[in-house]
C-alpha cells in the first residue's frame, strides 16, 4: 500500500474535526520524529513547559502546576493519535503508525501531528472493529502512549491511572465524534471504543452508558486535573464532578 493511499485515508479522516487532521509535514527541519517526544527527556520537558506557558496565558507561570501541564499534554497527545487512527482503521483498513508521524517541538500553537512524506500505512485488511482495536492497542497505545506515559512519569509525579484515564477520555471523545460525523460508522466506533476500554492499560478507567440526553455518554473514573487551573472547572466526563453532583 502506498503513501498516497494513506494520504487519502487521512484526508478523509480530517473531515471529522481538527483532532482527526494529519497533514503532510511541510518542513522536515521544523517537524521532529514523534518518538523523540518520549525518547528525548529534554524535548519532553520543553513540551511540558510550553503547555504551562500557554495555559498561564501571560500570568505568572506558577499558576499552572507542572503536573497539570503534563497531564493535559498527554491528553492532547492521546486525542491526536487515537482520532485519526480510529477513523482510518474503521473506514479504510489503514493506519499511520506513530513512527510515521512528526510533531513541531514546543510550538506556540500547541501539539499537532503531521505525516512523514515517505510514510507507508499499516494495512489491517477489511475494516472491522476487532481488527481496528488490535491495531490501535499495538501501535497507538503500546507503541506510543505507554512509552510517553512512562517518560512523563520519569519527570513529573503523576499516577499511571490518571494518564491512562486521560487516554480513555480521549478515546471516548474520538468514538463519539466519529459516530456523530459518520453515522454509518457509529456502531463500529462504539465497538472499537469498548474493546479498547476492556483491555489494559485502559481497563476500568471509564465506560459508555445510555442517557436520556444522548444515545451514548462516557464517564471516566479518574480526573485530568483541569479543575486545578484558574477558572478551569470540570470536564463533561469527570469522575470528580459526577461524585459531587
Amino acid at each position: 500500500m502506498t503513501h498516497a493511499a494513506l494520504r487519502r485515508a487521512l484526508d478523509d479522516a480530517g473531515g471529522v474535526n481538527p483532532f482527526f487532521a494529519v497533514p503532510d509535514a511541510p518542513d522536515l527541519q521544523e517537524w521532529a520524529p514523534l518518538p523523540d517526544l518520549w525518547r528525548r527527556p529534554d524535548r519532553l520537558a520543553a513540551e511540558v513547559h510550553a503547555v504551562r506557558v500557554r495555559l498561564a496565558a501571560g500570568r505568572p507561570l506558577a499558576v499552572v502546576e507542572v503536573r497539570v501541564a503534563a497531564s493535559l499534554l498527554f491528553q492532547s497527545l492521546a486525542s491526536r493519535l487515537l482520532s485519526p487512527a480510529a477513523a482510518t482503521a474503521l473506514s479504510h483498513g489503514l493506519l499511520a503508525p506513530p513512527h510515521a508521524l512528526r510533531w513541531r517541538p514546543a510550538h506556540p500553537a500547541g501539539l499537532a501531528l503531521a505525516l512523514d512524506p515517505g510514510a507507508r500505512p499499516e494495512e489491517l485488511g477489511r475494516p472491522r472493529p476487532q481488527a481496528a482495536a488490535e491495531a490501535l492497542a499495538r501501535h497507538v497505545v503500546a507503541g506510543a502512549l505507554v512509552p510517553a506515559a512512562d517518560a512523563l512519569r520519569a519527570q513529573v509525579r503523576l499516577a499511571p491511572r490518571l494518564l491512562y484515564g486521560n487516554a480513555a477520555s480521549s478515546l471516548a471523545g474520538t468514538v463519539l465524534a466519529l459516530a456523530g460525523a459518520r453515522p454509518r460508522l457509529a456502531g463500529d466506533a462504539l465497538a472499537l471504543g469498548r474493546a479498547l476500554l476492556a483491555r489494559p492499560p485502559l481497563a476500568g478507567l471509564g465506560s459508555f452508558t445510555a442517557t436520556a440526553a444522548s444515545a451514548t455518554a462516557f464517564t471516566r473514573t479518574t480526573c485530568c486535573l483541569y479543575y486545578r487551573l484558574p477558572g478551569g472547572g470540570y470536564c463533561g466526563d469527570c469522575a470528580v464532578a459526577a461524585r459531587r453532583s
